[in-house]
C-alpha cells in the first residue's frame, strides 16, 4: 500500500513538472506571438483611420463643384439627409456626396459611423447624415470658427504635407451617453473658410477591429492599461487619447492552460506509443522477456557472465497431452514466476521454445547458486493449471571469457541437470 501511494505521488509529480514545463514553453511563446501582432493591430487601426482621411478629403472637390438652391427657414430632406436652414437662404446641394461619403466611410468602419455633417462658417444651415436629437439640440450653438480654433485647424490649406484635418479626444455624447469621436476637415477656399466637415464615429470601432484582430489571429491583445505588457501609440492627426494596448496576464494564462495540458497528454501519449512499439520490438509478447535476436548481440560483445539456462523438463510431453494453449500458459506462468525471484536490473530471455536465460549482473558463484534454486523450487512448490511442471538449470560464473564459450559451458551443466533426475541445477 505504502509503495502504491509512493508511486503515485512520484508520477504525480512528474506530470505535475511535465506540466509546468509546457505552461511556460507555451504562455512565453505565446506571449511573444502577441507582442509581435500587436504592431500589426496598431497599424490595422491606422490604416483604418487613414482611409477615412483620404475618403473625407474627398469630399473638399464634391463640395466647391455643387450648386446651390434657395429654401426657407426649417428642416428639409434629400436623400436621406437632413438640412436644417435657420435663416431663409441659398443652399449647397451636398445630399448626394454626403450620402455616398457616409457609405464609403460606414464600409471602411464597419458600421461604426455616427454622424456626417456638414457645417457652413456663416451658421445659416447645416447637413446631416442623419440629424440625430443631440445635434439637434445644439446645432444652434455651434460655431465652426470656436471648433476650428480649439482643434488647431487654422489655415491648413497650408499643410500639404502635414495633418489638414483632426482627429479629436474621446466624449461622451449629450443625450445617448455613447462615448465618439469627431474628425474635423474645413473647406478652404481662396483662404477662406467656407465650411467644416465633422464625421462622428462610435469610438467602439476600435473595439470592433481588436474583436476581429484577435478572431481572426487567433491573439488575446486587450485594451486599457491593466497589463502585463502595455504598448501606448497616438492615432493619426491627434495628440491625445492614444490607444493602449497589451496582454493581460491572467487572459493568457487562461489561454495557454489547456493547449499546455493537451501538450503533456499528446507528450505523454507519444512517448508511450514509441515505448510500446520499443517493447514490442525488444519483448517476447508471450513471456514480456527479451527477445533472442535482440539481446544476444549484447551479450556477444560482453566477457563476464552471470548467467542461468533455464528449461522446462518434459515440456513436449505437455504440448502433446494438454494441447499447445495449454503449452503456452505454462510458459507464461513458469516466466512470471521466473520474474518474480529476479531483480529488476536482471536480465531475462527467451532463447528458445522454452529456454531462457537470465543474467545477472555482479553476482559470484555462491550467490548465483541460491538465486537458481529459488527460481528452480518457485516452479515446482506447486502445480501449473494442475500440471506438475519442473525444470532444470545450468549456470555459469566467469570472467574473460567469450559468450559463445560460457554458453557451452552452461549448457553442458543444464544437460547435467536433466541427465541426473531433472528438477535441479548446475552451477559451473
Amino acid at each position: 500500500m505504502i509503495i502504491t501511494v509512493n508511486c503515485f505521488f512520484k508520477k504525480t509529480l512528474i506530470n505535475l513538472k511535465l506540466f509546468t514545463l509546457f505552461f511556460i514553453i507555451c504562455s512565453s511563446a505565446y506571449f511573444i506571438y502577441n507582442i509581435y501582432h500587436i504592431e500589426k493591430l496598431q497599424n490595422i487601426n491606422i490604416t483604418t483611420l487613414n482611409n477615412i482621411y483620404s475618403t473625407a478629403r474627398r469630399f473638399g472637390s464634391f463640395y466647391n463643384n455643387t450648386d446651390t438652391v434657395a429654401l426657407d427657414k426649417g428642416i428639409n430632406v434629400f436623400n436621406g439627409v437632413s438640412v436644417v436652414v435657420n435663416t431663409q437662404t441659398n443652399v449647397k446641394r451636398l445630399s448626394t456626396g454626403i450620402k455616398k461619403l457616409h457609405k464609403n466611410i460606414n464600409r471602411i468602419t464597419n458600421n461604426h459611423i455616427w454622424t456626417v455633417a456638414v457645417f457652413e462658417t456663416a451658421s445659416d444651415y447645416s447637413h446631416f447624415s442623419p440629424l440625430r436629437p443631440a445635434y439637434l439640440k445644439g446645432y444652434d450653438n455651434i460655431t465652426i470658427n470656436t471648433i476650428v480654433k480649439n482643434e488647431s485647424l487654422m489655415d491648413t490649406y497650408r499643410s500639404f504635407y502635414g495633418c489638414n484635418i483632426k482627429l479629436t479626444d474621446t466624449y461622451k455624447e449629450p443625450g445617448t451617453n455613447k462615448i465618439i469621436r469627431t474628425i474635423y476637415y474645413p473647406i478652404y477656399n481662396n483662404k477662406k473658410l467656407d465650411s467644416l466637415l465633422a464625421i462622428d464615429i462610435n469610438n467602439s470601432i476600435f473595439n470592433n477591429i481588436l474583436t476581429e484582430f484577435n478572431k481572426t489571429e487567433m491573439t488575446i491583445i486587450s485594451m486599457g492599461n491593466n497589463n502585463i505588457y502595455n504598448t501606448s501609440e497616438l492615432l493619426p492627426c491627434s495628440t491625445v487619447d492614444p490607444i493602449n494596448l497589451g496582454l493581460n496576464i491572467y487572459t493568457l494564462l487562461k489561454a495557454t492552460f489547456l493547449p499546455s495540458l493537451l501538450l503533456m497528454f499528446l507528450y505523454h501519449s507519444l512517448t508511450q506509443l514509441i515505448a510500446n512499439k520499443n517493447f514490442i520490438l525488444r519483448h517476447d509478447q508471450m513471456t514480456r522477456f527479451y527477445r533472442r535476436d535482440y539481446y544476444e548481440e549484447k551479450l556477444l560483445s560482453q566477457q563476464k557472465f552471470n548467467f542461468l539456462i533455464i528449461d522446462i523438463d518434459h515440456f513436449k510431453s505437455v504440448n502433446d497431452n494438454y494441447g499447445h494453449e495449454i503449452g503456452d500458459e505454462v510458459i507464461r506462468a513458469v516466466t512470471k514466476r521466473i520474474s518474480n525471484c529476479i531483480r529488476k536490473q536482471d536480465i531475462a530471455i527467451r532463447w528458445g521454445g522454452e529456454e531462457f536465460i537470465v543474467s545477472f549482473s555482479d553476482m559470484n558463484k555462491k550467490q548465483l547458486v541460491i538465486k537458481a534454486q529459488k527460481i528452480c523450487d518457485s516452479i515446482s512448490r506447486s502445480p501449473i493449471l494442475d500440471i506438475n511442471i519442473t525444470i532444470s538449470i545450468g549456470g555459469i560464473c566467469a570472467t574473460n571469457i567469450h559468450f559463445n564459450d560460457a554458453y557451452k559451458a552452461a549448457d553442458l551443466a543444464l544437460y547435467h541437470s536433466k541427465n541426473n533426475g531433472r528438477n535441479q541445477v548446475t552451477i559451473v
